[in-house]
């Protein structure tokens, strides 16, 4: 007898792989295969480069930063601060990379790559082969090739190449979720199964915590809706043992964690807000998988960046979702699972965007929502891999085997068999067969054409870097090195490496001003000022002894020289680093308390003053400055800051908590006066494109000056408006208007005025007056149209109603003797100032550029001019970058300091300054004595020393011992709980998996529709009856429906990706298309209609065959004549 093989694949055919019974996956060829193909692309990305790939000193030195990683607080880094998560790396991250060490860096990457990619890939095909166990067969059992397929779309899919070769340690939680999954999936929950789970919980590391978390919560949710749909109260106690085993083995993280999250300076107010991370978190891109924000800001991740804009690659993307939705629909047991994890992935993903205020406040550690991905990913790799039961095969017939006996149940038939008797006879299924294939491979096309590496990516650290760093450790131990100039990332015109390529290197402490310094905000404002002044006085006051100038920045906005910054210094020059040792013993210091200047004003103000220590307050001051400035700032930028403001309020396009760094100084802000002015942009805002140019704000239009302008956001300018708002309405006003331009141009303008409105051409360059008849009026609007060049506003005034904003230094301190002003840190081009004198002063002018005139209420000055200054509120402006009014007979330099050495006992009270950033947990002790912590400088730590006092100082972190205590004590409660869970796993094992008879169908579609109806909104109460009232009452089936739906969303998406300007994300009616296909998946059907899967075998479990887990006898069943007719498929 012949035996019947069933459902073979095009996969098959085009490999020439031999094809098996459909009942179960097979388990050994499946993974191999996968494992040599995911091999394949991991090592055939462009050869010998190495990327930008989480943790640059995994690569260049991982021995030295796993062994730094065991301090809560390091010296080393930038101003002394907490390692952010770094003890996240010991395990098994960092352990890997050091382990391969000896290996060169790029195949050591492509390795981990490789281990990434498999662990995914097995893990998935592990999730199926538990789901086809424990469903018994009818409509849960996989073919080996669609298990394959969905595999590999599981461990390619857009996340993991948006962040394999760029953030691998978020990539990896991710890969690991199935395998946290997969053992809970049995119909007796078991001590067994919740040991492997759990052992896969600790595998993860914790790298970041919230990527972890997000990992697991598939797990969790399954064993809460488990209860939900079937009761039990053993499953309670297994549960929280589930609950508890995860907190237990990952004991060794959550200590530290907590540690950092004691003394930790609140950084996450200075980088990504949520409105950016949930801006694109629309239906159609976390249905594709396309959730995370960063490749839709920035090209650095090619990859990702295509898979965000290319119109092809979300035709691709779009159809596998598709194509997922409708495979669900043929889900019968565990339905209600699967439908429950991708409503609640839909909650979480979709509704981010109504909780922003969470996410930047009390909720920031879940603030990067898109790590929740695999929510979605799961369920909807699990339908495509359904979609087998739409090919089914005919029963072919074999010849004997050579022995002359019949062939048992499952053996293997030729490709050609199945392509003559298969293929002819159903060309429609092969065709879209085909197109599965097609599209499945097509979506994951950046892995295998060679663009998974990161923009920036090099084949070595140029050497100059390591003998610079070799210098530096001999020559400047007992001091602290700048790196200039300040760069947020390290983008080299060799390479980037994100990381400084001296960090890894440098023994000495250092410091540089990158995009998010772990320090405190003032000590941030520091380092803004001495990175701007980088003066030897400057850098004394911060314990910096030593200066890395560096020309290989492949975007360096300052042209910097050591030979310019340091003339009288020795230089010494490594290829493209110059280093400069300025002070090699400069380290800690002392001064006396009652010589402190103060200064009211910001850290960054203290860069321009003279030498010696301050002390910055709000108030009572004897040095006022115009610092901090109030203005918004783009914190993924530098030198990206704002003009000036009224309020917080005009920031509309900062969307951070926290406008700017706060501050111990009074915030110098813009007073309006007659009036308001408001704007629909600016290039003055702080994310214009290409940089902020402060000079070009509103207060440009209103100031006075011809020769500044307000200019609208580059690359707009139609229809952008500047509206004058008078405190009280005015009857028939006339406007005033002067255009500018690069050339001479003739432009139109709008003027509205309430319900009225006025358009006029005018030419650039000429005042106009715009009369605006009809009554009172309560705010005018001037609209720009079209011109042949980009036109501002250098003059907007409303005759004999005049509408002024001055940026007005408050007035705190009476005892004043120094006015400093500046636009060093955001340049307007004419620096102007409003301020209040106390009391009769004689002041003499200090220009920074003595070739610059200052105008003081009206009057021209010169460098040198003595003037007097009566009480009450004056105005200056001026060209220059600073002004200084210095009371005559007044010295504004800092008190003297002396390095630290043995203190010995004084009369008067004494300060020691540790320059490093002020922290909590640091504690100063003399000969053992604690001292009182205080702040001097720009938010560097202090102690105050008595008078009498005196011997040797030791500065400790009280962190330090907590945190290695919860390493070691976690470590062991982690290592225990894994031992319990590896003998849990081995002592005893079950014979078969039973079926698992759940559904819970009606709760999963509840919890999708409350999905849909965070990111669709109210449509959603149109659409849940509409597509019922379509499939019921229709010839329109499930599959017509979701494909046609899911087409014109791949369609509209890829004619306007983002970044056009009617991004097709955004519109309504495409979210209402995509919940169309997904209400169409999880919409209930009357038994009996052609589309509701029918079981087609048994409730019982069928006994185990020779491909199952545990192979038993089987007799082969009596197979049709060779020449019967194929099996006719069920109606699609």
């Amino acid at each position: 007898m012949v035996p019947a093989i069933t459902k073979p694949t095009l996969l098959h055919l085009l490999h020439r792989v031999p094809f098996r019974s459909a009942t179960i996956i097979s388990p050994r060829g499946s993974h191999l295969t996968g494992w040599i193909l995911l091999g394949l692309i991991s090592f055939f990305q462009p050869l010998g480069y190495i990327a930008a790939d989480t943790k640059h000193d995994l690569l260049a030195n991982p021995g030295h930063f796993l062994a730094g990683a065991q301090s809560a607080w390091t010296d080393t880094f930038t101003l002394g601060q907490l390692q952010n998560q770094a003890y996240g790396y010991l395990f098994p991250h960092g352990a890997f990379f050091w382990l391969f060490d000896a290996f060169p860096d790029a195949f050591t990457q492509r390795l981990w790559w490789w281990l990434v990619l498999g662990v995914g890939y097995s893990g998935f095909l592990l999730l199926l082969r538990r789901i086809a166990d424990t469903t018994g067969g009818f409509a849960g059992s996989f073919t080996t090739s669609f298990a394959v397929g969905a595999a590999f779309l599981y461990a390619l899919s857009p996340r993991v190449l948006s962040t394999l070769t760029t953030i691998s340690s978020e990539t990896w939680p991710v890969m690991l979720a199935p395998w946290v999954l997969w053992p809970l999936i049995t119909r007796r929950l078991t001590l067994r199964s919740i040991a492997m789970s759990v052992l896969a919980i600790g595998m993860m590391g914790a790298v970041n915590a919230t990527a972890t978390l997000a990992a697991c919560t598939p797990a969790g949710i399954f064993l809460l809706w488990r209860l939900m749909v079937a009761f039990r109260w053993r499953l309670i106690g297994l549960t929280i043992m589930w609950g508890l085993g995860a907190v237990l083995i990952s004991l060794w993280w959550i200590l530290p964690l907590l540690v950092l999250g004691r003394y930790a300076s609140p950084f996450t107010d200075y980088i990504e807000n949520a409105t950016v991370v949930t801006r694109w978190l629309n239906l159609a891109e976390i249905l594709r998988g396309t959730t995370s924000w960063s490749p839709f800001v920035d090209a650095e991740r090619q990859a990702g960046h295509a898979l965000a804009t290319d119109p092809y690659l979300i035709i691709f993307t779009l159809a596998v979702a598709g194509l997922g939705l409708y495979g669900l629909t043929r889900v019968r047991n565990l339905r209600g699972f699967w439908f429950t994890l991708l409503g609640i992935g839909l909650i979480v993903l979709g509704g981010a965007h109504h909780v922003t205020g969470f996410l930047d406040g009390a909720g920031v550690a879940l603030r990067n929502i898109h790590k929740f991905d695999p929510l979605v990913r799961l369920p909807l790799l699990v339908g495509f891999a359904q979609l087998w039961q739409l090919f089914p095969a005919p029963k072919l017939a074999q010849p004997d085997a050579p022995d002359g006996l019949p062939r048992p149940v499952g053996a293997s038939v030729g490709a050609r068999q199945f392509l003559m008797a298969w293929l002819p006879r159903h060309p429609r299924r092969a065709a879209a067969l085909a197109l599965i294939l097609l599209v499945s491979i097509s979506a994951v096309s950046p892995a295998w054409a060679g663009r998974l590496l990161p923009l920036g990516a090099y084949r070595s650290v140029p050497d100059y870097w390591a003998k610079a760093a070799e210098f530096l450790n001999h020559e400047a131990h007992g001091t602290r090195t700048l790196i200039l100039p300040a760069s947020s990332f390290a983008r080299q015109t060799w390479g980037w490496t994100r990381d400084e390529p001296a960090q890894p290197l440098l023994d000495v402490p250092w410091a540089v001003r990158d995009a998010i310094p772990l320090v405190t905000p003032e000590a941030i404002r520091g380092l803004d000022g001495i990175s701007a002044y980088p003066t030897p006085e400057n850098l004394a006051r911060l314990g910096i002894g030593a200066v890395i100038v560096r020309h290989d920045l492949a975007r360096s906005t300052r042209n910097m020289s050591a030979e310019r910054l340091f003339p009288q210094a020795k230089i010494h020059r490594f290829g493209e680093v110059e280093v400069v040792i300025l002070n090699r013993d400069l380290g800690m210091t002392v001064v006396d308390s009652d010589r402190i200047p103060t200064v009211a004003g910001g850290g960054e103000s203290l860069a321009l003053l003279g030498s010696g220590a301050y002390r910055l307050v709000g108030q009572g001051a004897s040095i006022v400055t115009d610092t901090p400035l109030l203005v918004g700032r783009n914190y993924g930028s530098l030198n990206s800051v704002s003009a000036p403001l009224a309020d917080a309020a005009e920031a509309k396009d900062v969307h951070n908590r926290v406008i700017d760094y706060p501050s111990v100084g009074p915030f110098t802000k813009v007073v309006e006066s007659g009036g308001q002015v408001r704007a629909s942009s600016s290039a003055g805002d702080a994310t214009s494109f290409a940089g902020s140019r402060p000079g070009r704000a509103v207060t440009a239009a209103v100031d006075g000056l011809a020769t500044t302008a307000w200019w609208p956001r580059p690359g707009t300018q139609r229809g952008e408006w500047i509206e004058l708002q008078p405190n009280t309405p005015l009857a028939d006003p006339v406007l005033e208007v002067l255009l500018t331009a690069s050339k001479p141009v003739r432009a139109e303008v709008i003027v509205t005025a309430d319900d009225r409105k006025v358009t006029k051409r005018m030419k650039t360059g000429e005042r106009v007056k715009i009369p605006i008849p009809g009554g009172m009026v309560s705010k005018v609007r001037l609209t720009l149209g079209a011109a042949a060049a980009p036109i501002g506003v250098a003059e907007l005034a409303i005759t004999h109603a005049p509408i002024t904003r001055n940026v007005t230094v408050p007035d705190t301190s009476p005892q004043v003797r120094q006015f400093v002003f500046n636009q060093v840190f955001s340049y307007t081009e004419q620096l102007q100032r409003r301020f209040t004198v106390p009391r009769t002063m004689r002041v003499r002018v200090d220009l920074s550029a003595c070739v610059q005139r200052v105008y003081v209420d009206g009057a021209r000055h010169e460098c040198g001019d003595i003037i007097t200054l009566t009480p009450g509120v004056h105005q200056i402006r001026t060209g220059a970058q600073i002004l200084k009014l210095t009371e005559v007979g007044f010295d504004p330099t800092g008190a003297p300091t002396t390095p630290l050495t043995h203190l010995k006992p004084a009369t008067r009270e004494r300060l020691i300054i540790t320059n490093r950033a002020a922290n909590d947990g640091l504690i100063g002790t003399l000969d053992g004595t604690p001292l009182t912590p205080t702040t001097i400088n720009s938010g560097i730590q202090a102690f105050i020393v008595p008078p009498g006092h005196g011997g040797e100082f030791r500065l400790s972190f009280a962190g330090d011992h907590p945190y290695r205590q919860g390493l070691i004590i976690g470590s062991i409660t982690a290592g225990i709980t894994a031992l319990l869970c590896a003998i849990a796993t081995v002592r005893r094992r079950q014979a078969r998996h039973e079926v698992l008879h759940i559904t819970g169908g009606t709760y999963g579609a509840v919890i999708v529709c409350g999905g849909l109806a965070l990111t669709t909104g109210w449509p959603i109460l149109i659409l849940i009856p509409l597509t019922w009232l379509v499939l019921r009452y229709t010839l329109i089936g499930r599959g017509l429906l979701i494909t046609a739906t899911m087409t014109m969303t791949a369609m509209w998406l890829a004619r306007a990706p983002w970044p056009a300007a009617n991004y097709a994300g955004d519109s309504p009616l495409l979210a209402c298309a995509c919940a169309i296909a997904v209400i169409t998946m999880c919409i209930s059907l009357r038994r009996g209609s052609p589309e509701y899967p029918q079981p087609t075998t048994p409730k019982s479990a069928p006994p185990p065959g020779p491909h199952s887990a545990h192979p038993a006898p089987e007799p082969a069943p009596a197979p049709p004549p060779a020449d019967a007719p194929p099996q006719a498929p069920p109606p699609a």
